[in-house]
């Protein structure tokens, strides 16, 4: 069995590992009731903070997809077919799943750390409503481009 000297350990602690959980990546949730939904990385805390020290971000997402469209459906039914129900939260990073996705909708301004922690539930509603709004908006530009299709289908396995 071949055993490390120090200059080798030594070497591989000076050497971070590639931060690849930034602001824009789409993930997988695993654990709780979202488990199984998608959503977008919005800030991550990698060192922590001192309420929850460990890794961790802040991730809005959507809770209900939108519905599947036609060519012969009326504009009325593709506008009440294309709603979303969005959510924003505090997640570990052991209960994420990076996907090779990113989503390009800034959050930031809308979704702080303070609006997710916070017990006041007008401010997480007009949040959540911002998020809707633009997600909605991303949504049908989804439509007409074809671009982050697969973020906006419901997770099917």
């Amino acid at each position: 069995v071949p055993v490390a000297d120090s200059s080798q350990t030594a070497m591989s602690e000076s050497k971070k590992s590639q931060k690849f959980l930034k602001s824009g990546k789409v993930v997988l949730l695993l654990n709780g009731r979202m488990a199984g939904k998608k959503a977008v990385i919005v800030k991550t805390f990698d060192e922590g903070t001192a309420d929850r020290p460990y890794g961790h971000c802040i991730v809005a997402g959507i809770m209900k997809y939108p519905l599947k469209i036609t060519k012969s459906m009326t504009e009325k039914k593709i506008a009440k077919r294309s709603r979303v129900k969005p959510f924003i939260k505090c997640c570990n990073y052991t209960h994420l799943m990076p996907t090779r996705y990113t989503l390009d909708v800034d959050f930031k301004s809308v979704v702080t750390a303070d609006i997710v922690g916070s017990t006041n539930p007008t401010a997480r509603q007009s949040c959540r409503k911002e998020v809707k709004k633009a997600l909605e908006e991303k949504y049908s530009m989804s439509l007409k481009t074809g671009k982050n299709k697969w973020f906006f289908q419901k997770l099917r396995f």
